[in-house]
């Protein structure tokens, strides 16, 4: 879905350089210039959403342990 709408706002862009005087080459290169930046930021986003959402489920596992040891030392 995610590449559907970068294409879709590549290929506007594209067509917006065309319709503004833009040579063949010129607007090409700017539309994959686009498309590549684009998916890179989203791409990195994403791993770097997945990286915080395995670190807090790390701590929550852990806090949830370390809890339950203290607990169990403490009323002994």
């Amino acid at each position: 879905m995610l590449i559907r709408l970068i294409t879709v706002i590549s290929l506007i862009l594209f067509l917006l350089l065309m319709l503004s005087g833009a040579e063949v080459d010129v607007a090409m290169y700017r539309s994959i210039v686009a498309f590549m930046s684009l998916f890179s930021v989203i791409y990195i986003t994403i791993f770097l959403l997945n990286v915080v959402k395995d670190n807090n489920s790390d701590k929550m596992t852990m806090s949830g342990t370390g809890s339950g040891s203290s607990n169990d030392q403490g009323d002994s």
